[in-house]
């Protein structure tokens, strides 16, 4: 077939099959929502091998700048000696699909699942040339960086048929995945939602060095999918509800410094509500009873001030409390998205 494009001038890597015989049983472990699913599949030897083996560095003409950098990204999710990898993967997905009858949108988190539970590899950085891996590769060592598990996202999405794409931030030296988003849903105005994929976290939600930055990334299609994630505003809200219950419970949340003090006013009233209770005895031995009517009376009004401020103290208090549960939730179950939706609705009721 005629090359085309940047083909006719760009030499991109490929996977070069060994002619080894044979299997490599590669264990997938991974959680979604409160279960843990375990499977293994048969990954040809040769094709292992072969990704291993073969070169990693794309040769690029002078002058191109970073037009090369889609195929250079396909080169390595799309591979078609890879195929039949992904069909023995995406089989055993489909079958999980089909017991929890997901919509496209749970697929997705699920494969997602998948591939962010994969351990970060710490050992490759200190590599002296970082490259990515073949999907093959990330998928039988277990193990990942930034590059090999995105890459790898998008490969299983692409063959799904979802519009993804990878999103290169060239100043932090990550890449992530990429969504189409709604209009006011983008990550810096990119277009795209990301998917992190070095952590467990909901669809949409940025993390690492990348996540307050407002550096536009590129973006770089992959596969030609169109299916797109309908979930992307009630994971926004999600991530707002979050982020309002941190300043309120962080250590200098506004919740936090209120009840501290509140706390300070209790403790000195009831400082005063001892000073007067231990004098007023003393009062009433010496006669002073001038005195003592009137630190009587003083004493009695703390005492309603006291009760009235520990009534609104541990109303605070239980407050405090039910959003602390709200946001534990939240933080606990990145996995099951629909079920902090139907928490956060019933917490509003």
């Amino acid at each position: 077939m005629a090359k085309r494009g940047l083909e006719k001038y760009v030499t991109y890597p490929s996977i070069v099959l060994t002619g080894q015989s044979g299997t490599v049983s590669t264990k997938i472990t991974f959680p979604y929502r409160h279960l843990n699913y375990t499977f293994t599949i048969e990954v040809p030897l040769s094709l292992y091998e072969g990704a291993k083996l073969s070169g990693k560095s794309a040769h690029v003409p002078a002058g191109i700048l970073d037009a090369w950098l889609a195929g250079y990204y396909k080169a390595f999710a799309l591979d078609s000696s890879q195929i039949k990898v992904y069909q023995l993967l995406l089989t055993q997905f489909r079958k999980i699909r089909s017991e929890l009858n997901l919509n496209d949108d749970e697929y997705l988190e699920l494969i997602t699942a998948y591939v962010q539970s994969l351990p970060y590899d710490v050992k490759k950085l200190s590599s002296i040339e970082i490259v990515p891996r073949f999907p093959v590769e990330t998928i039988v060592d277990g193990v990942g960086i930034c590059s090999d598990k995105s890459l790898l996202l998008d490969g299983l999405l692409s063959h799904e048929g979802y519009a993804v794409s990878i999103l290169q931030f060239a100043k932090e030296n990550h890449l992530t995945v990429g969504l189409p988003a709604p209009a006011g849903y983008d990550f810096a105005g990119c277009g795209q939602v990301v998917i992190e994929t070095t952590v467990i976290s909901y669809i949409g939600h940025p993390a690492g060095e990348y996540a307050d930055t407002t550096s536009r990334p590129k973006v770089f299609l992959i596969g030609h999918g169109t299916k797109q994630y309908g979930c992307v505003r009630e994971v926004a809200k999600i991530l707002s509800t979050l982020t309002t219950l941190n300043e309120k419970l962080s250590e200098n949340g506004t919740l936090t410094r209120e009840i501290l003090q509140r706390q300070e006013k209790l403790n000195l009233l009831k400082e005063e509500l001892i000073l007067s209770r231990d004098t007023l005895p003393v009062l009433l031995a010496e006669g002073k009873t001038g005195e003592y009517e009137s630190l009587r009376l003083v004493h009695n009004k703390n005492v309603e001030r006291l009760n009235k401020s520990l009534s609104s103290y541990n109303k605070l208090v239980t407050e405090y409390m039910e959003l602390a549960e709200l946001a534990e939730f939240i933080q606990h179950n990145r996995l099951d998205r629909p079920a902090v939706s139907r928490k956060l609705r019933t917490f509003e009721e």
